[in-house]
């Protein structure tokens, strides 16, 4: 992996991840090179291109597209700093609201305490 720069230069970056890295699960060579002809050359930047963008690439079907997509999210399991509403409201639907017992602390906090799921509840079905 890369290391970024930095006052302290033990600190790894993993947000830099070559492309070549798709390779190792499930994604042809040649596939690499179409992303890569296309502009495509980290893991980061296929993740955040719309499936619309990517399926305008030639010989890139909506099914192809999709077994990209889940080979990135494999490749940077924990890196998703980007999730759309209808993944973040599968997360909300999971939230359990619960009365503290006190009508005053419920009042401050809105009427309810909230508990999140844990966190491999998080992930959208």
């Amino acid at each position: 992996m890369p290391t970024s720069v930095s006052s302290s230069d033990d600190i790894e970056d993993d947000t830099i991840i070559d492309i070549d890295l798709l390779q190792s699960h499930g994604i042809g060579a040649v596939d690499i090179s179409k992303l890569k002809s296309n502009g495509f050359y980290t893991v980061a930047a296929v993740h955040i291109a719309t499936k619309r963008v990517l399926e305008k690439i030639k010989g890139f079907s909506e099914v192809k597209v999709e077994k990209i997509k889940e080979a990135v999210k494999k490749c940077q399991p924990n890196a998703n700093p980007f999730m759309t509403a209808h993944e973040y409201a599968q997360i909300r639907k999971k939230v359990i609201k619960v009365s503290t017992g006190s009508k005053q602390l419920d009042g401050i906090l809105g009427g309810y305490a909230t508990l999140l799921p844990s966190a491999d509840d998080r992930s959208p079905a």
